[in-house]
């Protein structure tokens, strides 16, 4: 069954764990954060405190990072961070962790942003340290990137279990390594628009379908039994406004995300047919996820 995660935007009035509150009572099958400085004209709130806040919120619905930027900081504190979180969400957190890609936020804080290959094969190292750590709590690892050594009993304390480990691959390489470590992952058909550190708004137009589906294939040449996903930015407008607000994004993949509320809602349930069964959904027009909600299969109450 297909599963629907809204994404908690910023600039939002309501409070993070008031929002997943709302979204829990509506029926959607799990909320996520994400984690960012300052992007787009928004502050984000931090994405561990806002997760917390969200998993005392919330009673039974799945939360997730979507995704944490491993440029943020060390694969050893991301483990620590989604360890903790999940017991404290008695079990329901899912640990999403992500390249990183927007470069104006890295720069504001005074770091160097890496290339696109940096980003990937520090990813790649990350994701495998994060796996150890959750396995075993300790990790002895030398890499290109990364030099970590924690000894037992390590993190193996802080959570009964581990959560389950998300990646998110866009491009051949991180599509072909990441799948190897995790327990789900995310395909970002989007990610050929965004490995200059921004959006290319003319690439991100040229995304089709056959891209989508090359994806997929790619993570199942590796791995055939890892669940697969799919960020989806939706915007849910009124006829009116369809042709003005679909403009940008040409008669791409995205484009479909783009429109009335029925046809969104009919074009994400069809993505079942291409193997994905959950959407991570990130508005791109406010109330989207109102106006959306009563087209889509979300839990009963």
């Amino acid at each position: 069954m297909m599963e629907f995660f809204p994404n908690y935007n910023a600039g939002r009035s309501e409070t993070p764990g008031d929002w997943a509150r709302a979204r829990e009572a509506e029926g959607w099958h799990g909320v996520a954060a994400s984690d960012h400085f300052m992007t787009m004209n928004l502050t984000f709130p931090h994405l561990w405190v806002a997760l917390t806040e969200m998993a005392f919120a919330t009673r039974a619905i799945p939360l997730t990072s979507s995704f944490a930027n491993n440029l943020f900081r060390s694969p050893v504190e991301f483990a620590q961070a989604a360890l903790t979180l999940h017991r404290v969400a008695n079990g329901r957190f899912e640990a999403g962790l992500g390249a990183g890609w927007i470069e104006d936020e890295i720069v504001r804080v005074g770091w160097r942003f890496p290339t696109s290959p940096e980003r990937a094969g520090a990813y790649i190292e990350a994701m495998q340290i994060v796996r150890e750590l959750f396995d075993t709590g300790c990790c002895r690892f030398a890499g290109k990137h990364y030099q970590i050594d924690v000894e037992a009993p390590g993190l193996a304390g802080l959570a009964p279990t581990p959560p389950l480990l998300v990646g998110s691959a866009g491009g051949p390489r991180t599509l072909r390594e990441i799948p190897r470590f995790v327990d789900r992952i995310e395909v970002q058909p989007n990610a050929a628009a965004t490995r200059g550190g921004a959006v290319d708004p003319t690439r991100q137009a040229a995304i089709g379908e056959a891209d989508v589906r090359d994806a997929i294939a790619r993570v199942r040449r590796v791995r055939e039994d890892v669940p697969i996903g799919l960020f989806a930015l939706i915007g849910v407008v009124p006829a009116e406004q369809v042709a003005a607000f679909r403009a940008p994004f040409g008669d791409g993949f995205v484009a479909r995300f783009m429109g009335e509320a029925g046809a969104v809602a009919q074009a994400l349930c069809d993505l079942e047919g291409l193997g994905i069964d959950r959407i991570q959904l990130t508005e791109m027009a406010p109330g989207s996820l109102e106006r959306l909600r009563p087209h889509l299969p979300l839990r009963r109450s």
